[in-house]
């Protein structure tokens, strides 16, 4: 019986090649417009430079990653998965518990409430948005997880809900914080694991509905999100002047072809709130107009070509669903933030993956990618045992 034939190394050297350069052209675009969208801050200076120290620092994060075998997270996913979801359920507790009042002294101290959520844990002098760590914690989870299990992820009892449950559990903490938004774009990439995994329609249909309900019932059952939905039932023409995503439309439409040039845009002065992250893509399109917003695009789909491409050609089981998870995560983050800011969906707060202001998401997005690129530079060589 003849071999089964093995593909050289260097046939695959062009596509990690390629996701690497989108991933730095991203970061760096990304860097260049936060600096000059938020130019207008008096505090903004100092911010930025934070900011190009947290792509620096995670660039050399990414180096790291792509040249460490992938297969180390797979004996460190239990463990980090269990304090990653211990650290989202202090903040939950937190946040029932102390809704609208002043916590204690040291719940406030370790679980502070920003802008009326609890998303960060500080530990000494650093804050930790654990929910970012959430998205590779999960997905390398759930990886491990649907390999151990094979073909009993197809039965629903012995399989699909011991790889659903930590999906649940975990989007549900994050939208407890509150952040439905992070807990939707968790979903949606357990899900793919799953998915990829092989686990049977009917299960994830039923899953998907489960979650459909779930994020219905919290909107309703929050003031702020309901009127979100509600601000969409009207047409883009009845859209009031002063609604953070009809701002957002009125810069994305003004840019036309080619933008009004860098640094030049006037919504970012006070009409868009947080155009530096949350409304990052608007202020692109009135800038750099339509040519941006495509090169945008068209960079976000090569990421994510080439991550599905790693993905379907991984070494082995592990590597395929862990590149597909996190390939997901970028893409749906993306998709999400550019649907808010043309006002597809209501206003999520997710940021741009790479190119919205946030030292720990972009962190978090350059590990993911490294570790990408790690599980490409490995395929067609003998895995080591």
């Amino acid at each position: 019986m003849t071999a089964p034939s093995v593909r050289h190394p260097g046939e695959f050297r062009w596509e990690t090649r390629l996701l690497a350069v989108v991933t730095l052209v991203l970061t760096v675009f990304g860097v260049a417009n936060c600096y000059g969208t938020g130019t207008y801050l008096a505090t903004w200076h100092e911010e930025a430079s934070q900011q190009l120290v947290g792509a620096l620092f995670g660039g050399v994060i990414f180096l790291g990653a792509a040249y460490t075998d992938y297969h180390i997270w797979r004996r460190l996913a239990r463990p980090l998965f269990y304090v990653t979801l211990a650290s989202l359920a202090i903040m939950a507790a937190a946040e029932l518990l102390w809704p609208n009042s002043r916590a204690p002294s040291i719940v406030g101290s370790i679980v502070p409430r920003l802008n009326g959520a609890r998303r960060w844990i500080r530990l000494g002098g650093i804050m930790i948005q654990v929910s970012e760590i959430a998205r590779f914690t999960l997905i390398v989870f759930i990886a491990l997880k649907a390999v151990s299990l094979g073909n009993r992820i197809r039965d629903f009892r012995k399989g699909f809900i011991p790889l659903a449950a930590p999906v649940i559990v975990t989007a549900a903490l994050v939208a407890a914080e509150p952040n439905l938004s992070m807990g939707v774009l968790l979903w949606f990439a357990g899900a793919m694991v799953i998915f990829t995994g092989g686990a049977r329609i009917p299960h994830l249909i039923l899953m998907s509905l489960s979650g459909a309900a779930c994020a219905v019932i919290m909107i309703q059952l929050t003031a702020f999100r309901s009127d979100r939905l509600d601000s969409m039932s009207g047409s883009a023409q009845e859209c009031v002047p002063t609604e953070q995503v009809c701002e957002s439309l009125i810069g994305y439409g003004s840019g036309g072809v080619t933008g009004v040039g860098f640094g030049e845009g006037t919504q970012k002065l006070g009409h868009v709130p947080y155009g530096y992250s949350d409304f990052i893509l608007s202020v692109i399109a009135e800038e750099w107009g339509l040519i941006g917003v495509t090169f945008t695009a068209l960079c976000f789909a090569m990421f994510c070509w080439m991550g599905f491409r790693i993905a379907k050609t991984a070494g082995d089981p592990f590597g395929t669903l862990l590149a597909g998870g996190l390939t997901t995560m970028v893409g749906v983050a993306a998709f999400l933030h550019a649907a808010v800011v043309t006002r597809m969906i209501p206003a999520t707060g997710l940021t741009l993956p790479f190119m919205s202001a946030g030292r720990v998401s972009l962190v978090m997005y350059l590990f993911s990618a490294g570790v990408i690129v790690s599980i490409g530079r490995r395929r067609g060589r003998p895995s080591r045992r």
